[in-house]
């Protein structure tokens, strides 16, 4: 008797098994790490799984409950208690009549023991199989839409062509920067909320602060009163008569606060200037370029300086042109062309460089995307408006202010000290550096979409798995035992007629059709015979009858 015709099912269902398991990994894997929404079948990926672990365990549990019936033969080659029969027929059934079966023979029979306890396991095998794809939060690039921030190669102060004037929008930044404590951002485009912007480049405005409260020269006018002096400008304060002052000074503006000479007896405030009685600052704003990473999160956009090209101590001739070089942004023949005027550039260590192109020996050629400009008039409008809006007195006594508003601001009620000035000045470079970014062209980012995405782990394969290597090793072994044992070599399997053809009797009392060892000829043979149920003095059995064999009685509904 061939096996491979005696098994063949089995061995089938071991393949699909198999095909499962690689049909499972070859739908899933590609998405992996990948938006559910990205999935394109019309059925869930769930579902789809659920099918394969489905096909899966039901494939298993034939092969084990095949192989179960046919250990049955092979259990009863020995004298075994009858009702063992129901016991391996309940475990080739499922996992319940597996559990009976495996309190019934106590573990005692290695081979039928294995192929109920991986019944029982087979339980599980769908969930544990579903698990393998999980589902999380994460966020994906979405190409199908734009994200944009705006620089300019130009540092605009808003000049509008007259020495001394600033056009509206420019100088309502700039009065923002003094009244508001908020950091004016530049516009951007972000329809998700949640963008990224590689490291991009923009000139623009910065301030510089220092506290020059040392260089102050404190005496006692004719009039007897305190006053404070920086040599640097002139500018003088008076306690009583002009407690805090504003002016031009070295190279930016300067402020004073005298108030007295020694702050302990009698402080202005609790700020460190109010404390000690005096102070003084300088504060300048010019052009300079800066290297941002940006990211929007929730809507808002924050921007990192990565670097930043600045020198505060460089001046500026009245209408000359300055310029920042992105060195490598250079090609090889501008990098040649600098090289050949005298000036020798390595991209790999130096970023950016300050060029003043009127010092040039000969003429030379730059990309307009690799120069960001500076031109004289908008940084000097830019200084006499500052000077012409700050530069003032104010005379402070308790419960009583006189001087311009905007000082008085400044002032905050004697609160007025080195940081709180500096701070004015960088909000107000920032808002200048924003409004001046919004008259360039834009960058462009990456933006980021929230989404479900897939995860396989599979880690989880391996229940299954293991499942279908006990399964295999279960069907040759019990194949390599019904062919080595007399017995248990029919295929009878799971077939209810080898017990009708087999009747229950003493040795030497079996049926004429007892020889029969093939299932397959146990079913030629059923073909050719008719049987009834029925019950004669009490005792029920099948009756082989002949086929015009007509029933005594027949009750309705049978």
């Amino acid at each position: 008797m061939k096996l491979i015709s005696i098994w063949w099912l089995e061995i089938a269902s071991c393949v699909v098994v198999v095909a499962m398991i690689a049909a499972l990994a070859g739908t899933v894997q590609p998405y992996s790490g990948q938006p559910l929404s990205r999935w394109p079948y019309s059925f869930p990926i769930n579902t789809i799984v659920s099918f394969y672990a489905e096909v899966m365990r039901a494939a298993l549990v034939l092969v084990l409950g095949e192989c179960l019936s046919q250990l049955k033969w092979s259990w009863f080659t020995s004298p075994r208690p009858l009702h063992h029969m129901e016991h391996y027929d309940s475990a080739s059934r499922g996992p319940w009549g597996s559990l009976k079966l495996l309190w019934a023979i106590r573990l005692r029979a290695i081979l039928p023991s294995l192929g109920g306890i991986i019944m029982i396991l087979s339980l599980i095998v769908v969930p544990f199989t579903q698990q393998i794809v999980q589902f999380y939060n994460c966020n994906m690039v979405d190409t199908t839409l734009n994200a944009s921030v705006p620089t300019t190669h130009i540092a605009y102060s808003g000049h509008s062509g007259a020495t001394q004037s600033i056009v509206a929008s420019a100088q309502a930044v700039i009065n923002s920067g003094v009244y508001s404590s908020e950091l004016k951002q530049p516009s951007f485009v972000c329809s998700t909320g949640n963008c990224t912007f590689e490291v991009y480049h923009s000139i623009g405005w910065c301030s510089h602060c220092e506290d020059i409260s040392d260089q102050l020269e404190i005496q006692y006018a004719d009039s007897g009163l305190l006053t404070f002096t920086l040599p640097s400008s002139n500018l003088s304060a008076t306690e009583k008569l002009e407690t805090f002052v504003m002016g031009a000074g070295g190279y930016g503006m300067q402020a004073i606060l005298g108030w007295t000479a020694n702050g302990t007896s009698r402080p202005l405030s609790q700020s460190p200037w109010g404390k000690r009685g005096f102070g003084a600052a300088e504060c300048y704003i010019g052009p300079c370029v800066r290297d941002y990473r940006g990211i929007v999160q929730g809507g808002r956009l924050s921007e990192n300086f990565t670097s930043m090209s600045w020198n505060p101590s460089d001046d500026i001739e009245n209408g000359q042109e300055v310029d920042y070089v992105n060195v490598p942004c250079l090609n090889a023949s501008e990098t040649q062309s600098l090289h050949d005027a005298g000036y020798n550039l390595d991209p790999q260590t130096t970023a950016w460089f300050r060029w003043t192109g009127l010092n040039l020996t000969r003429d030379v050629y730059l990309r307009p995307d690799c120069v960001y400009q500076s031109y004289g008039p908008q940084l000097f409008t830019l200084r006499e408006y500052l000077t012409d809006m700050f530069t003032g007195k104010l005379e402070y006594a308790v419960g009583d202010i006189t001087g311009p508003p905007i000082l008085q601001t400044i002032y905050q009620e004697g609160n007025v000290t080195y940081s709180t000035i500096n701070d004015m000045y960088n909000r107000i470079a920032q808002g200048l550096t924003a409004w001046a970014r919004e008259q360039g062209s834009n960058v462009t980012g990456q933006v980021w979409r929230s989404d479900t995405c897939v995860y396989a782990h599979w880690q989880w394969v391996a229940y299954p798995t293991s499942l279908i290597v006990g399964t295999v090793v279960f069907l040759v072994w019990t194949i390599d035992r019904t062919r080595k044992e007399e017995g248990s070599r029919q295929d009878y399997k799971s077939s209810p007629l080898a017990f009708l053809f087999h009747r229950l009797g003493s040795v030497g009392s079996e049926g004429l059709v007892s020889n029969i060892g093939s299932n397959g000829e146990l079913q030629e043979k059923a073909k050719t015979m008719r049987v009834v149920f029925h019950g004669t003095d009490d005792v029920w059995r099948f009756t082989e009858v002949e086929e015009s064999y007509t029933p005594a009685t027949k009750k309705r509904g049978v």
